[in-house]
């Protein structure tokens, strides 16, 4: 597996769009390579930002899934679960954000299949694939590392189930997730300071499983898990957790 970053330039709110982005700095791209792109960018060329004179606090309630109420914080750290992760303030941003609060994306499924449409186009690949990356801090480890809050045309789990270990036991739980560890592995090429690389081309990955079509709706159910249902559900405080706005609005 081959990362490239991509250094573009300073993007601010809504100063280009996202395929005027790419027609810009996306030479070109490989058959069968991935593009991971930070949600941050996107928010910016959609407008997805607000000022800072608005309540931080407000803007959290208004954008989580679950928040934790500021008298339940660690004092470091402004606990949300958005797009089905821990992603402290709920994704919302202010660095290399032009004196703005950054949101996260408005829809990053939606803008995961428009890009993945823009390649196919544009450079008359076969098969592509999609990661939108975001940045969150994971319990029991010190520092950030990348997550998928969205991708397009591949399988994003690798199912391992039933078949057998290398002593012919049979796997009967392990899974892997290929749409987080390609973004780990990117965000930590892109960086997280000034280094002006939004972009990371993935190549060399042949065992990687292309599908246009992926995800489709019973994909995304098995690859997103409800806080209730997680494994680690017992380690959460419900009774403390309190349902944001984003949840709200979903029917």
């Amino acid at each position: 597996m081959i990362v490239t970053p991509v250094k573009t330039d300073i993007v601010t709110p809504e100063s280009t769009s996202i395929p005027a982005l790419l027609d810009r700095h996306l030479s070109g791209f490989p058959d069968r390579s991935i593009l991971a792109i930070s949600s941050k960018i996107i928010s910016l060329c959609e407008g997805r930002t607000a000022a800072l004179t608005e309540d931080r606090e407000e803007l959290i309630t208004r954008e989580a899934n679950y928040y934790l109420p500021i008298e339940h914080r660690h004092a470091r750290f402004s606990g949300a679960i958005t797009h089905h992760a821990f992603i402290g303030a709920a994704g919302i941003d202010e660095s290399n954000a032009a004196g703005h609060y950054v949101l996260l994306p408005k829809d990053s499924w939606v803008t995961a299949v428009s890009i993945h449409r823009y390649l196919i186009e544009r450079f008359g690949v076969r098969d592509a694939g999609v990661i939108v990356t975001d940045s969150h801090s994971t319990p029991l480890r010190r520092g950030a590392s990348g997550i998928s809050i969205a991708y397009h045309g591949f399988d994003a789990l690798r199912d391992y189930r039933g078949t057998p270990d290398l002593f012919d036991r049979p796997l009967r739980m392990e899974q892997a997730n290929i749409a987080d560890a390609l973004a780990a592995a990117a965000v930590l090429v892109m960086g997280e300071g000034s280094e002006c690389t939004p972009i990371a081309v993935i190549t060399d990955l042949p065992t990687i499983n292309f599908n246009k079509n992926a995800p489709t709706d019973e994909d995304r159910a098995k690859f997103l898990v409800d806080p209730e249902n997680d494994i680690f559900s017992p380690l959460f405080d419900f009774s403390r957790l309190r349902k944001g706005g984003s949840l709200e609005k979903k029917p």
